[in-house]
């Protein structure tokens, strides 16, 4: 039996799980150990656990025969198991001592194979590929204990649109400086692309572990990070109509180019009561809001509670804004998962007329009302030109 080695990534699997949490989401970059770690639990949780059904699914069954399949009989392998494990070949499953068993299948793009049998655990490896919402809440449904998603955060997708906001659930980010064993020449050529022009989403993605973005992404410049209080703050507020209402607090560095966003609101549906309680529980009385100047009337209506105006929208256009914003490092809250979807998918559907697309946008037009006030105010700029 070979040394057993473990990342801190399998350590924080284990916690979760054992605290009894429902729902655990990997996200990592290249060579992090999220993938070989949770295969890891699950081969010691089919050992120690007798009766366990464990499920791990991938769009396509090829994709596990060429990465997962090969990994889980390496560990098993690791923890002296491969002669005592059944593997039966012909339906890809894994039948342990103690009556645990562990199958592998893909989807194949048929959503029937998700309304299968339940299980106890659920893994779908790469869920952001080829994977629907609708086969992870068919698969999830019928699992009992837990579910464990993983991936590579090329791009926001479902999990950041449906799952993330809705599901209790814990969320643990690596990179490759959190697996010790990774073999020194794939960390050399992780670390070579880390400055080199042109891959700086790559970077992002698979280097650091963080969500990527859209070629082509409005605001491209912004990472995760504490909201700095010391600064002055105020609150955007962009109304929903068929869409959410928005609201998010920003304070905006001058000095060092750098805007701070906390999301507070992204609902849709609400009454003016519903907003007006939603909106105490983020602002005291002498909090600025800026908001949408569109809808007049429910501006008069707030102000009899909040210190709230509208953006002054003749003093650029939103073009304009976008430009001047684009100049700043932004930096969002841990939280802000709605925020941070739309800055992935936040394009020019017009590049060269400096159009953008009118979708994703709803916080970070809250923003940029806030971000136009205070601009305004600070520089006393009455247009601006890019």
């Amino acid at each position: 039996m070979a040394d057993l080695k473990y990342t801190d990534v399998f350590n924080r699997i284990w916690e979760a799980y054992h605290i009894g949490d429902k729902l655990i989401i990997l996200q990592g970059g290249q060579g992090s150990s999220k993938t070989f770690s949770v295969l890891q639990f699950l081969a010691a949780v089919a050992k120690g656990y007798p009766g366990k059904r464990i499920t791990i699914a991938s769009y396509a069954l090829p994709h596990l025969k060429s990465g997962a399949m090969p990994d889980f009989d390496k560990i098993l392998i690791d923890m002296g198991l491969i002669t005592t494990v059944f593997k039966n070949r012909s339906d890809n499953t894994y039948h342990f001592p103690g009556g645990s068993i562990v199958e592998f299948y893909g989807i194949e793009g048929n959503v029937a194979k998700a309304h299968g049998p339940r299980r106890d655990i659920l893994f779908i490896n790469e869920c952001n590929r080829k994977i629907t919402y609708e086969v992870f809440d068919q698969l999830n449904t019928r699992t009992q204990e837990c579910t464990f998603l993983d991936f590579n955060p090329d791009r926001a997708f479902w999990l950041h649109d449906n799952v993330i906001p809705n599901f209790p659930h814990t969320l643990i980010k690596s990179n490759f400086t959190d697996n010790p064993y990774l073999p020194e020449r794939e960390r050399d050529n992780i670390l070579m692309k880390k400055d080199k022009p042109g891959f700086e989403n790559w970077w992002t993605v698979y280097g650091k572990g963080e969500l990527g973005t859209l070629e082509g992404a409005i605001i491209s410049n912004w990472r995760y990070g504490e909201f700095d209080i010391t600064l002055p703050y105020g609150f955007g507020l962009d109304f929903g109509y068929n869409d959410p209402d928005a609201m998010v607090k920003v304070a905006i560095d001058e000095k060092n180019m750098r805007m701070y966003w906390d999301e507070k609101i992204y609902k849709g549906g609400n009454s003016f009561e519903d907003l007006r309680q939603i909106m105490n529980g983020h602002c005291t009385r002498n909090d600025l809001i800026v908001a949408d100047a569109a809808d007049a009337r429910m501006i008069a209506q707030l102000r009899k509670y909040f210190n709230i105006r509208p953006v002054n929208k003749a003093k650029f256009t939103v073009q304009e804004a976008l430009k001047m914003m684009q100049a700043y490092e932004h930096v969002i809250t841990p939280e802000s998962h709605n925020l941070a979807r739309e800055f992935v998918n936040y394009i020019w559907s017009d590049s060269k007329a400096g159009i953008p697309i009118d979708d994703f946008n709803h916080l970070i037009d809250a923003g940029r009302y806030r971000f136009m006030d205070s601009v305004t105010r600070t520089k006393g700029i009455q247009t601006w030109r890019g």
